[in-house]
């Protein structure tokens, strides 16, 4: 199926439920995350929670959910696919970066967040954004503005870690690498992301041929 102009009361219920599976998800990680910073004051337990391009993502997904199944469905079709179509592509590197390096086997309550937030959420939006939302109207050049949200990510690890010492991956890890080779590794997750852009762009050119005009 593709979409049509008017969300059906089918869909709109199934973006509220993966919503809630995604609040479920973020508050699972977020209590583990939190048990796990012993002698850390809550602030700070906190800002390193929100410094995982994971998490972001999935609140980004979980938002984008609830808009629209919340949004009038006649004006569904004026929404343009942007903001969408760019959270698909963070999503997808999430769950692909995830399943290239897992990390350490994890088990009980952080197994199923880790399945939620790298497998479950991913998929699922990705499978809605393909099924379900809008997707005529990109253009050539908006993966390369869908850039500008994993930069502002960069800067504010790297600005906060300056200060509390924390960085959430190893690869942006400027105390240990050093600001030359955390650039050159940013490059390359940029290049990744980009590669996920265009991988999104090229399906919606070719499913917007089937959407209504």
């Amino acid at each position: 199926m593709i979409s049509t102009g008017m969300t059906t009361r089918s869909e709109r219920i199934a973006a509220v439920v993966f919503a809630c599976i995604g609040v479920f998800a973020l508050g699972l990680q977020y209590y583990l995350r939190l048990q796990e910073a012993q002698g850390v004051s809550w602030g700070l337990a906190t800002l390193r929670y929100l410094s995982y391009f994971t998490i972001q993502a999935n609140i980004l997904v979980v938002l984008m959910l609830f808009a629209f199944a919340f949004r009038p469905k006649i004006e569904e079709w004026t929404v343009h696919p942007f903001e969408r179509s760019a959270i698909a592509s963070y999503i997808a590197v999430v769950a692909y970066v995830y399943l290239r390096s897992p990390g350490p086997a994890a088990q009980g309550w952080q197994l199923v967040a880790d399945a939620l937030l790298h497998y479950l959420m991913p998929l699922g939006y990705l499978a809605f954004w393909l099924f379900v939302m809008r997707k005529a109207g990109l253009r050539w050049y908006d993966p390369l503005l869908w850039l500008i949200y994993p930069a502002f990510f960069l800067a504010f690890v790297l600005l906060h870690g300056r200060f509390t010492g924390f960085y959430p991956y190893p690869f942006i890890d400027v105390a240990k690498l050093g600001y030359g080779p955390m650039v050159l590794n940013a490059l390359a997750e940029a290049a990744g992301f980009l590669v996920a852009g265009y991988a999104i762009l090229i399906v919606s050119r070719l499913l917007a041929k089937r959407e209504p005009v």
